[in-house]
């Protein structure tokens, strides 16, 4: 079975290097935009909040995320379903990877393949 992950990556100020978290889509059961972040609870019934998009994430000078940023999210994990579900491309049966990007100075969810180079902002 394909599952849909949606992953949050951000530079860790210090030393620079990448870090990212990975929260199964279907594990979900508590989705909100708070103070410029998606923020999610990452098992059911969990009072454990998981901030996966934030602004910060975009660099300095970065716009804010749209205030229905946590719905266009509902609308990727169903399109990123929908895309695993019909591959006719993918032997494997990989999973499917959202990330928060900026595009043309706009934030959009991206998808990609675990096996995919992981898309470049633009």
């Amino acid at each position: 079975m394909k599952h849909v992950w949606i992953m949050r990556k951000r530079f860790r100020p210090a030393t620079g290097a990448p870090k990212s978290t990975l929260v199964r889509a279907d594990t979900i059961s508590y989705l909100s935009m708070r103070e410029n972040q998606v923020r999610a609870s990452a098992t059911p019934g969990s009072d454990e909040i998981v901030v996966l998009a934030d602004t910060q994430d975009g660099g300095h000078g970065a716009p804010g995320l749209p205030e229905d940023f946590h719905t266009d999210l509902l609308f990727a994990v169903a399109m990123a379903r929908r895309d695993a579900r019909d591959a006719t491309d993918d032997a494997d049966e990989q999973d499917r990877i959202l990330l928060a990007q900026l595009e043309d100075g706009h934030w959009v969810w991206k998808m990609f393949r675990p096996s995919e180079p992981e898309p470049k902002p633009s």
